[in-house]
């Protein structure tokens, strides 16, 4: 009883003040509040005991250390002053210290994080949300007087991690008329192929990757099972603390079988969930016994469902249906001396994450079929996409029936003008990152791996006099293996000025040219 009152008002706690006070100071990009906020709970020290996590406590600051090294490590946006984020750089590694002796910190911290470096995205939900629910327990165990209640925050902890893979699996069963319907029909390997087509492990041959997609096909819905076996199986992660511990790596080695399958990398849960898994591992009898068995199985369920349910947090549904057709926009540059390399979402951190995706659509105006590497959310289309087998005929017919035009003349100049202040900003001898070259290789790794591509890549050795941005579409055939290349065009050139000619940055430029900071969902 008592793990369950812990667990609700800890929930309570996170989704109705810890949440909100941190999205209010990720829009604001404000240090005052989470400063009051923080400092407030030391009256109560006064009057009530301070909550010890136990082992959880290292736990927690791992993953603040984890999330501070993306945060310290990623690379300024030149197109905006350098001082300001070079000193909250340096902040996020004080509060980052304040937060792992005084949780409360932690507003603080990822006021700085989410709201000034951009850290509220997609690879860091996870961990991110884990810290703010160790926030939200610790608040409610300081208000109730609670110092020994490690289970309720390993229940709060891994109801968290945990939900981030059953609502996927949740949107899996959704897809199609039935609930194994995804498991059954879905093409997996087209992922692995449009991966290959969208700019991941591009090094290889592509009669080696035609090899291995052959085989893969066979595997599918084994694949499949699996995919949903591990990502429903935190429902009754619960029942025994061996159990717990398994799934939380089989969830780390799943991740870890994406990135190899698609380019799609996140480290951060990789992580995370290992740490929790020693954690969980390595807790005193006494300490997590409350956090399992059935009853504590019933508490879990009951928040991982409401989590589904997207009344707590809001875990992406990742449900789809993979198709072999991409259309992705690419950029190039040519340098001071002739040479033409690839411009990949690597070199453009701190926004590899969108210079990765689908960023570009609005320069072209070529109807959308997809998302994200091909995908789809429609059976239907998928198998016309199959069926076309990379035909330009029936591909210019599916676009026009179920295609969308995205084109927007005004993030179009947005966007021109970003790139033009960085790179002028660059060939002028702009720092790039907080790092020295030859300590490049500490910087924490991206989540999005399309880093190859039909020419070189670009790493910054010599000045950029043009920008070249093209639209291709590439479309795996599964009856021959080939790739082919359906359309390849320029869509826009941007001629730079040289370096002695650069006047300051231009006022239409943005820090990106798709999305504000924080616009995934807290």
């Amino acid at each position: 009883m008592d793990t369950a009152v812990t667990v609700a008002g800890a929930v309570v706690c996170y989704r109705f003040a810890v949440s909100p006070a941190v999205r209010a100071m990720t829009r604001r990009r404000s240090l005052s509040l989470a400063l009051i906020a923080g400092v407030a709970p030391v009256v109560l020290l006064a009057f009530r005991p301070t909550p010890e996590p136990g082992l959880l406590r290292w736990f927690a600051v791992f993953v603040i250390a984890l999330l501070t090294w993306q945060g310290v490590t990623s690379d300024y946006d030149v197109t905006e002053p350098i001082d300001p984020q070079r000193r909250d750089k340096r902040l996020l590694l004080l509060l980052a210290a304040a937060s792992c002796c005084w949780p409360p910190a932690l507003l603080a911290w990822m006021a700085v994080y989410c709201g000034k470096l951009r850290g509220w995205k997609h690879h860091a939900m996870m961990p991110l949300r884990m810290l703010k629910a160790y926030l939200a327990w610790f608040l409610v165990a300081l208000l109730c007087g609670a110092t020994d209640s490690a289970a309720g925050l390993l229940l709060m902890l891994g109801c968290v991690s945990l939900s981030h893979y059953v609502k996927p699996a949740w949107s899996k069963a959704r897809l199609g008329p039935r609930p194994w319907s995804w498991m059954w029909h879905n093409r997996t390997h087209y992922l692995m192929a449009s991966a290959y087509s969208w700019g991941w492990a591009r090094f290889l041959p592509t009669e080696t990757v035609s090899r291995i997609l052959h085989r893969a096909r066979g595997l599918d819905r084994p694949v499949n099972l699996l995919t949903m076996a591990v990502e429903a199986a935190g429902l009754a992660a619960f029942i025994d603390r061996r159990l717990l511990v398994a799934i939380l790596v089989a969830t780390a080695l799943f991740n870890l079988a994406v990135a190899l399958a698609s380019g799609i990398l996140f480290w951060e849960n990789i992580g995370t969930n290992i740490a929790l898994a020693i954690a969980v591992g390595q807790l005193p009898d006494a300490e997590g016994e409350a956090a399992f068995g059935w009853p504590a199985a019933l508490i879990a369920l009951t928040v991982l469902v409401l989590s589904a349910a997207d009344l707590l947090w809001q875990p992406w549904h990742l449900g789809w249906w993979d198709s072999p057709f991409t259309a992705r926009v690419h950029w190039q540059v040519e340098t001071a001396s002739g040479a033409k390399l690839g411009l990949y979402n690597d070199f453009m951190c701190p926004y590899e994450r969108e210079f990765g995706r689908v960023l570009g659509y609005f320069l072209t105006d070529q109807p959308v079929l997809h998302g994200h590497l091909g995908i789809v959310w429609e059976r239907r289309l998928r198998d016309l996409l199959v069926q076309a087998d990379g035909d330009r005929e029936q591909m210019h017919h599916l676009k026009n029936t179920y295609g969308c035009v995205q084109k927007d003349e005004q993030l179009a100049e947005e966007h021109i003008a970003f790139l033009t202040t960085m790179f002028t900003r660059l060939n002028s001898g702009a720092c790039k990152g907080p790092l020295p070259r030859s300590l490049r290789w500490l910087k924490a790794p991206g989540g999005q791996l399309y880093r190859w591509g039909d020419l070189h890549p670009y790493r910054g050795g010599e000045p950029v006099r043009r920008i070249t941005i093209r639209y291709e579409e590439r479309c795996y055939r599964p009856a021959t293996g080939d790739f082919v290349l359906l359309t390849d065009h320029v869509i826009r050139e941007i001629d730079l000025l040289p370096p002695a000619t650069d006047r300051g940055s231009n006022p239409c430029a943005r820090s990106s040219s798709t999305a504000a900071p924080t616009s995934e969902s807290c």
